[in-house]
């Protein structure tokens, strides 16, 4: 797969990328991303160095929120936006995961996850 820079044009782009796989190897992919969400990142983005680092310090539990989300949007293939900031960044950086996922087992015991994922990087 093609690296991406991290930006709106570059997540799009991602995005386009892997909902274009067939569905095992979409499959592949979201399974990396919930087993390793820092190394996928860094093999699917060419992250600048503030991004990079970054990703580094974030701490267990908002990495694996954050995979778990990213990865069941793109496994089914949902709406998914990243808003990035204008500007120079200012202060601490933020991450606001806008989950609008709704996860749920059919009768079938089928997991379906319907929804869109709205992820807001802000600086305070």
């Amino acid at each position: 797969m093609s690296t991406e820079l991290f930006n709106a044009d570059g997540v799009r782009h991602k995005t386009q990328e892997l909902y274009s796989l067939p569905d095992e190897l979409l499959r592949r992919e979201t399974e990396s991303l919930r087993v390793n969400f820092r190394s996928w990142m860094h093999s699917h983005f060419d992250l600048d160095e503030r991004q990079s680092a970054f990703l580094e310090s974030m701490e267990y539990p908002d990495v694996q929120i954050l995979a778990e989300d990213l990865a069941d949007c793109i496994l089914f293939r949902l709406p998914l936006t990243v808003k990035f900031p204008l500007g120079d960044p200012i202060g601490s950086k933020f991450i606001m995961p806008v989950s609008m996922l709704l996860r749920l087992y059919g009768k079938d015991g089928k997991y379906v996850v319907n929804g869109e994922l709205s992820i807001e990087i802000i600086y305070k």
